[in-house]
């Protein structure tokens, strides 16, 4: 289990990473993923070997934020 609470360092200042176990991205919230919508540099691309269905997003979303 994963504690939404607990903040984590960053693994760099240069790097953002997002951590594909807690990405929904933000199926249920927005229109499109936020970090794609705000990244000044267009670096939130989708993950080719990582896809997910927008069920399987919901569910974690679901799963994630009771």
């Amino acid at each position: 289990e994963v504690d939404a609470d607990h903040r984590f360092e960053p693994i760099s200042v240069d790097t953002s990473y997002i951590t594909p176990n807690k990405c929904t991205e933000c199926q249920g919230f927005h229109e499109e993923p936020q970090c794609a919508a705000v990244c000044p540099v267009d670096c939130c691309v989708p993950d080719e070997m990582y896809q997910e269905t927008v069920e399987e997003l919901l569910a974690k979303k679901e799963k994630m934020h009771i």
